[in-house]
């Protein structure tokens, strides 16, 4: 099967992986029948993988195991795209997160940051500046934010639970680069094992 290849027309698909349910141990992920993650753990991310476009039927087995799949659903790859995919929970059932991700350009004159709530049992995120300038307010579990454009340089957040300010956490020096795209990502759970976090990823490398 020519599932990717090193050497790759422009035309190619490139898909990410995050492990952000908090439930599961390692899981093992496979897209038509190939396996594309071993033993990916909660909190890791498998760098872009380059694919042909089209139709892919994603199935998640804990790792090792090739039985029965903890969950199978097919997802759409276009061409010329850049995608991230979540394992995450959803209605208490396990359920993939497709976010598509937009391209860098150094032709583009700002930085560009994106928030993700992937922590599902916490109520509504705010990310905002340590002078209290809220990026993004009152996020919502797997809402899709769009890009904030800020002036490349280096920059510390605070995420707040909103409706509990006392709460926060700090996200510290974190570079943004003239032209890039980046994805704030929260995950684990609030008052819980996995704590919560986050991942900080550059889109479309």
């Amino acid at each position: 099967m020519n599932f990717y290849r090193e050497t790759l027309p422009n035309s190619q698909s490139r898909l990410r992986l995050i492990h952000a349910l908090p439930e599961a141990g390692s899981i093992d992920v496979y897209a038509n029948g190939e396996l594309i993650a071993k033993g990916l753990l909660f909190g890791k991310v498998v760098p872009y993988l380059q694919l042909n476009p089209g139709s892919y039927e994603i199935q998640l087995y804990p790792s090792g195991l090739y039985d029965n799949p903890l969950f199978t659903k097919t997802i759409n790859l276009l061409p010329n795209s850049a995608s991230t995919v979540s394992i995450i929970t959803f209605y208490n059932s396990i359920d993939l997160f497709l976010l598509n991700d937009s391209t860098s350009g150094p032709s583009i004159s700002n930085s560009f940051l994106r928030f993700i709530h992937l922590s599902p049992n916490s109520p509504l995120l705010t990310l905002s500046l340590l002078n209290n300038v809220p990026l993004f307010s009152n996020v919502e579990y797997v809402e899709t934010t769009g890009y904030y454009p800020l002036s490349p340089g280096i920059y510390n957040f605070r995420v707040t639970l909103s409706s509990l300010q006392a709460i926060s956490q700090l996200i510290t020096n974190l570079r943004l680069l003239n032209g890039q795209f980046y994805t704030i990502y929260i995950i684990g759970l609030f008052n819980n094992t996995p704590p919560l976090g986050y991942l900080v990823l550059r889109d479309s490398l």
